[in-house]
């Protein structure tokens, strides 16, 4: 679909930044380690007023679905940083053990 298609030119605009957002974190030009009030602030930026409710909405459709993967209370995870996930603060090495033991079991299974 070519930009010109779209009737909404916030659409189109949403759409560019978008995209710009996809560039920038593909040429590490920014990190991943965003909130959602940046995630906020680089739409403003751009002239794209959003509020938080609106952003939850379009992270479930295209073309944010594309890039993010989620929120996380205030956290923005972007697509191929869910992996990547920090161990929980209150587990305990045994824990970690049996997490690993389960992986592992499943693993030999496929």
């Amino acid at each position: 679909m070519r930009l010109f298609e779209f009737e909404d030119p916030l659409v189109t605009q949403i759409v560019t930044v978008t995209d710009q957002l996809k560039t920038d974190l593909e040429n590490e030009n920014i990190d991943f380690d965003w909130d959602v009030d940046t995630l906020l602030k680089y739409f403003d930026r751009y002239g794209i007023t959003l509020g938080v409710d609106d952003l939850y909405k379009m992270i479930q459709k295209p073309p944010l679905n594309s890039i993010i993967a989620d929120i996380q209370g205030e956290k923005v995870v972007f697509k191929g940083q869910e992996s990547t996930s920090l161990p929980q603060p209150n587990s305990s090495p045994e824990d970690s053990k049996k997490t690993v033991a389960a992986m592992a079991k499943k693993a030999l299974k496929k």
